[in-house]
This record gives C-alpha cells, sequence and structure tokens, in this order.
C-alpha cells in the first residue's frame, strides 16, 4: 500500500483510539448527571467546538446545510446517542460495548447492498476474528454475561449498534459525493445537536449538573465528537465502510485500556486474549487491502 493509504489508516486508528475514551468519559457522564441532558451538552460542544476550527481554517461551507441526507444521518446519529447514554444507566457497561460494537457486521451486510463493497473471503476472516475479540472482551470468557443487567438498556444500546450501521453507510453514501468533506462532517454535528438540544427540553428529568458531568460532557464534545469525527470522515471517505469499522475495532482495546486507568476497572486474562484477536483482525484487513491497492483496476 502507498505511503497515501497508510496514512488513512493511522487517520483512523487515531480516530479509534479517542473513541476509546469515550466509554469511560459517558460512563462517568452519564453517573453524574441525566444522560438526555448529558448527550445535548456533549454534541452542542462538540458542535461549537468544530465549527469553531473549521471557520478559522476556512473550510467551513454553509451550502452543507442543504444536503438533505446528512439532515438523515444527523437523525440517526441523534437517536443512536441517546440510546446509548440512556441504555448505559439500565444495564452493565461490558453489554453496552458488545451491543454497541456489534454493529460492525451490520455495516458490512449494508455496505455490499448499498454501496456495492466487495466482502470477499479474507475480509470476512477479519470480521469474524475481530468480533470474535469483541466477544471475548465483552464478556470477559463467559457468553452468559449477555444476560446479564436490565433488557430494556440492552435492547437501547443494541438499538444503538444498529442505527449507528446505518448511519456510517449512509455517511460513506454521502461523503463519496462531495468534496466539502470537513463541512459535512461539520454539519452533522451541528445538526445532531440540533436535533438533541429540542428533545433534552422535553426529555430531561433532571437539570441537576456536577462539575465532573460537565467536564465529561466537555471532553467527549471536543475530542471524541469534534476530533474523532472528523478523523474518521476523512478515512472513511478513503478506504470505505468495511475497512474503516473492522480498524475501529481497535477502539474496543483502547478502551478497556482508559477503562483500567481511569475506573480502576482490573484487567483479566479475557481482556489479552480479545486485544490480541482485535489486533489480528485489524492486520488481516490492512494486508488485504493492500493486496486490493496493488492488483491492475479494470
Amino acid at each position: 500500500m502507498s505511503f497515501a493509504g497508510r496514512r488513512y489508516e493511522w487517520i483512523l486508528i487515531a480516530a479509534g483510539i479517542v473513541w476509546g475514551t469515550s466509554f469511560a468519559a459517558g460512563k462517568i457522564g452519564v453517573e453524574h448527571m441525566d444522560p438526555v441532558l448529558f448527550s445535548a451538552l456533549r454534541y452542542s460542544f462538540g458542535a461549537l467546538a468544530i465549527f469553531i476550527a473549521l471557520f478559522v481554517m476556512k473550510q467551513w461551507d454553509y451550502s452543507v446545510f442543504r444536503f438533505k441526507g446528512l439532515w438523515v444521518i444527523a437523525l440517526f446519529n441523534a437517536v443512536a446517542m441517546l440510546f446509548q447514554n440512556v441504555g448505559m444507566t439500565m444495564t452493565s457497561a461490558t453489554n453496552t460495548v458488545l451491543l454497541v460494537d456489534i454493529n460492525v457486521i451490520f455495516i458490512a451486510i449494508l455496505a455490499v447492498f448499498v454501496l456495492k463493497e466487495r466482502l470477499n473471503r479474507w475480509m470476512v476472516v477479519g470480521l469474524l476474528i475481530g468480533l470474535v475479540g469483541v466477544v471475548v472482551i465483552s464478556t470477559n470468557g463467559d457468553l452468559t454475561a449477555i444476560f446479564s443487567g436490565s433488557f430494556e438498556g440492552n435492547m437501547l444500546v443494541f438499538g444503538a449498534g444498529i442505527l449507528w450501521a446505518f448511519y456510517v453507510v449512509l455517511l460513506t453514501r454521502e461523503l463519496n459525493g462531495t468534496k466539502l468533506l470537513a463541512s459535512a462532517t461539520g454539519a452533522v454535528i451541528i445538526e445532531t445537536a440540533v436535533f438533541l438540544i429540542p428533545i433534552m427540553l422535553l426529555l430531561t428529568k433532571d437539570y441537576g449538573v456536577e462539575s465532573i458531568g460537565t467536564m465529561a460532557a466537555l471532553y467527549a464534545g471536543i475530542f471524541c465528537t469534534a476530533l474523532a469525527f472528523l478523523l474518521y470522515s476523512i478515512g472513511l471517505k478513503q478506504l470505505g465502510a468495511t475497512m474503516s469499522s473492522v480498524i475501529l475495532l481497535i477502539e474496543i482495546v483502547f478502551g478497556i485500556l482508559f477503562a483500567i486507568v481511569l475506573l480502576g476497572e482490573v484487567p483479566t486474562v479475557a481482556t489479552a486474549v480479545g486485544g490480541a484477536l482485535i489486533l489480528l483482525s485489524v492486520i488481516v484487513i490492512s494486508m488485504n487491502q493492500s493486496e486490493d491497492l496493488k492488483r491492475p483496476q479494470a
């Protein structure tokens, strides 16, 4: 693979690392404020951050607000964020990680039908290895863990994963049709905030805000939303939905790592085994992508 191709892989890996911190930040946030309020604050901070950054860099184009597809994508994103944050208050972090990140397999399936992406056997192998790694880490090697926690919470976070599968595939299609990559990414974040703010006013039960919850929302907004989404969109446009999703399985590894450091969670043998499987899946997919790019195009 060319240096440029590798660069986009590293950009996606960087996005995965930043998103890995979002699990700890989100858990802290919903423990210190209403989850609907946290969702709205996170995206409000993110929208402000990315607008200022793009405006200063002279990368902002208001015409992206006329793209109807971006509004649909933002709605999927807003509802998914609500499902995840509300669900996290009713079920375990283990179930949340597993049921959200299982969306990788739905992304691969949707990409074949919607984007006409090729799903060859090595891509399938990498996908399955990565999914096994996610399951091992998320359940700590005990598949019965999926049945713990609140059924309602489990269904909410699973629904978030399904919505994000549609989000990824639709965003890929939208980005392929525009040269306004930075502005389109910013628009999705701003439009997500536009949807979340009135929902917050309708559904928030407690407007009490603790400083630690505010800091978690500020961090998640600036880094896990504005920065990570911009990096992800750059990589997504170049490498496609399936490739991007498998590489971003690495966020699970870093999600566990930051949970250990920030939340005091104790690592297990399953964490090491699952992390190794996820890294292996990234290698398999990356090597497959390299071979594809070496082959002459028809």
